[in-house]
């Protein structure tokens, strides 16, 4: 079956966090002094990772009456620690943040200001952002409560020596047909192992595909047949022994994008691996544009080695959504520096060259970096393709409760991979799992 190309949110499990900083001079429109303001005084930021520390630090440059304090949390901890925080109503923090998994929950729980309305007006800005960006930081009634400096949209980014190895060309286009849907990278695979490689590290990665319609419709959990095509393609690939056995962030899937690795490294240490266990190389990554950073910094050797191509939908995953908390009493400078993260094209200029390689999300500078050539990706114009991709991504497929019906759907197909339950009982303990943690969906 052919899948469509939609998108998703990317998955679960092990959370990644962008890389990300700043700078530009953001204008002053929109300011006035929101009830209950000061509008100034030092401004408290909560964040997930280095990234809006950054962002600080260039914003005071030029902003040298302002002082901000950047806390930044690991985000297994962050929703405890936001909610511990704002349901006592506190004042600070006056930025927070969220992936967009957390942002619904956020969102009910009143943590976020309404930035569609005065003084704010968010809204008018909606059209300089790429869209499924603008419309995951709004809540449930169409309300901007949070908005996001970069895209995350997803690709497969592939070797081209072993792409010319096994077909004869690296050209994006035509490597792409070769993950067009589950049944040719099925095929792939087995075209690849035949030449000694393997077309993934873990069969993880065909979770980022599994997104072409919703988990929940109309509060009944929507196992399709194309998620059900995703667990059979999961399985025999697993048990056909089609992938490397390196899953997403062990040492082994490191070092497979700088060179060989050993076969069924799973978590071990490389040091720990038998020396005589069968070596591999690895083909594909399906990531996030923020692989691309990851792979350009363990690439070593590697480096201009690798190309990016669709795989059969268009997905996104993570992404930093920054916000004002609906406690501030410093929400005028909160808007200010807001708006120079997100909304500020200076601001997004800087941060695509100094972040060498992340997406941005402003529509100008995507526009105007896309013929921008990516030295570790064979000069592919890397900035083109992830912004063609963002394009595709269709945002009405995402619920609040996609990442953890992924993650309860990974477990069933892990367990049927390991010969652990059939399919049957693996269904049964998904559909147990799920409605223990969402009483109000219907099988």
């Amino acid at each position: 079956m052919k899948l469509k190309r939609v998108m998703s949110m990317a998955l679960a499990g092990l959370m990644v966090l962008s890389l990300a900083a700043c700078g530009g001079k953001a204008d002053n429109a929109g300011t006035d002094t929101a009830e209950g303001d000061s509008g100034t005084g030092k401004l408290v930021v909560w964040t997930l990772s280095e990234d809006l520390k950054t962002f600080a630090e260039h914003y005071m440059e030029t902003n040298k009456d302002v002082e901000i304090e950047t806390v930044i949390i690991p985000p297994a901890d962050y929703p405890t620690k936001i909610s511990a925080a704002l349901r006592g109503k506190a004042a600070t923090p006056d930025i927070i943040v969220g992936e967009p998994q957390m942002l619904p929950d956020f969102e009910e729980a009143g943590y976020f200001e309404d930035l569609s309305a005065a003084p704010y007006n968010a809204d008018e800005n909606k059209d300089k952002l790429v869209d499924y960006v603008w419309k995951a930081g709004q809540d449930a009634d169409g309300k901007v409560r949070a908005i996001s400096y970069q895209a995350t949209p997803g690709g497969i980014y592939y070797r081209r020596d072993i792409a010319q190895a096994v077909y004869g060309t690296d050209d994006p286009a035509a490597i792409g047909e070769k993950f067009k849907d589950y049944a040719t990278i099925e095929q792939t695979a087995k075209e690849v192992r035949d030449k000694g490689y393997r077309i993934f590290s873990d069969t993880g990665s065909l979770r980022w595909f599994a997104i072409s319609d919703p988990w929940v419709v109309d509060g009944k959990i929507n196992i399709s047949d194309e998620k059900m095509e995703y667990m059979d393609t999961a399985v025999d690939m697993y048990q056909n022994k089609l992938v490397a056995f390196a899953p997403e962030w062990s040492a082994a899937w490191f070092a497979s994008m700088a060179g060989p690795i050993p076969m069924n490294a799973e978590w071990q240490e490389l040091d720990e691996v038998d020396a005589n266990a069968e070596q591999t190389e690895v083909f594909a990554y399906a990531l996030p544009s923020w692989g691309s950073l990851t792979i350009r910094d363990n690439a070593k050797d590697m480096a201009g080695n690798y190309g990016v191509c669709a795989g059969p939908t268009s997905y996104f995953g993570g992404g930093t959504f920054v916000g004002i908390s609906a406690y501030s009493k410093n929400k005028t400078q909160a808007w200010d520096f807001l708006k120079y993260v997100t909304l500020n094209e200076e601001t997004s200029k800087w941060w695509a060259e100094s972040s060498k390689g992340d997406i941005v999300s402003m529509k100008s500078v995507l526009e105007e970096y896309k013929d921008k050539e990516n030295e570790t990706y064979g000069n592919q114009k890397t900035y083109q393709f992830f912004y063609d991709e963002a394009q595709k991504i269709d945002y009405s497929t995402v619920t609040k409760y996609d990442d953890q019906l992924k993650v309860f759907f990974g477990a069933a197909i892990e367990s049927i991979q390991k010969g652990e339950k059939t399919k049957e009982q693996a269904m049964d303990e998904f559909y147990a799992k799920a409605q223990s943690a969402y009483p109000e969906l219907t099988k």
